[in-house]
């Protein structure tokens, strides 16, 4: 699938690693970009500060307005110059709310990006921001590490396989990726036998069809943690972006990631790009 909108969640501090991958993603991809900036209102601050002075709400509706510029001058920073096409977008965020605009814009695009919650400087809500872009959207997310410094240009690319809907919907919005990569490396982990040869004939027949040519990177009988294998398989490959699907915990629990999907967004070192 070609990508032609590109929508990313700018954050309150840092460099804005998110807005600087989703401009890269968007001049490779000659893609439009729209730069959401959250304004968290003061009813945010209030509810989780608890009782505070009489000024202490006037204090916080500027800092909100200090916190909105920087985020704006953030993004600025990486559009600005770029030489692609795109625009700001604010839009107001409370506690408990559903982040219904970045949600309408999700889903008007062909990739979201955002940053992985950085522990030192943690975002607010960022965790339920990102499975709700992953779950709710209908559209790939790239999730990006807080520390990432390369430059966003995968070239050595790894599929997580497993055979399901979420992995198959991943292989589909990444495809154009895919193409442009130098190398592409389908990883099968699985707790039992090794899958049958003509699966793996499938699969490799599937990619080479989108002009694809794909190393299979099977285990199979894995006794311990698959998001484990998963990461220190990467690591080996030296890939530089993963692609998987999001999986849930269990259909009454689909719109919360799974203990093997949190694990790798945990310990993540690369961008992975996400369906469910």
């Amino acid at each position: 699938m070609s990508i032609k909108t590109v929508v990313t969640l700018t954050d309150t501090s840092g460099d804005q690693v998110a807005s600087r991958v989703a401009v890269e993603l968007s001049k490779l991809t000659d893609a439009y970009l729209i730069g959401v900036v959250p304004n968290y209102e003061t009813s945010y601050y209030l509810c989780t500060a608890g009782p505070m002075p009489p000024d202490y709400e006037l204090r916080l509706q500027e800092q909100s307005a200090a916190t909105l510029n920087k985020s704006l001058e953030g993004f600025a920073k990486h559009f600005d110059g770029a030489g692609i096409d795109g625009e700001t977008r604010v839009t107001d965020i409370t506690l408990g709310g559903t982040f219904d605009e970045l949600m309408h814009l999700g889903r008007l695009s062909d990739v979201t990006v955002i940053r992985q919650d950085d522990p030192a400087k943690p975002e607010p809500m960022r965790a339920a921001m990102i499975e709700a872009m992953v779950f709710d959207t209908g559209v790939a997310t790239l999730i990006v590490p807080h520390a990432y410094e390369k430059a966003f240009a995968p070239r050595n690319i790894a599929v997580a396989w497993d055979g399901s809907g979420p992995a198959s919907n991943a292989a589909h919005a990444s495809m154009s990726m895919l193409q442009n990569a130098d190398t592409v490396s389908v990883v099968m982990i699985t707790p039992h036998d090794e899958p049958k040869h003509s699966e793996l004939t499938d699969i490799r027949s599937y990619f080479e069809r989108h002009g694809v040519n794909i190393h299979l990177e099977v285990m199979s009988n894995v006794s311990g943690s698959v998001s484990a294998a998963l990461l220190s398989t990467i690591e080996r490959l030296n890939a530089d972006m993963l692609v998987m699907g999001g999986y849930g915990h269990s259909r009454l629990a689909q719109y919360l990631f799974g203990g093997a999907t949190r694990r790798v967004l945990h310990d993540m070192k690369i961008p992975v790009l996400m369906t469910h």
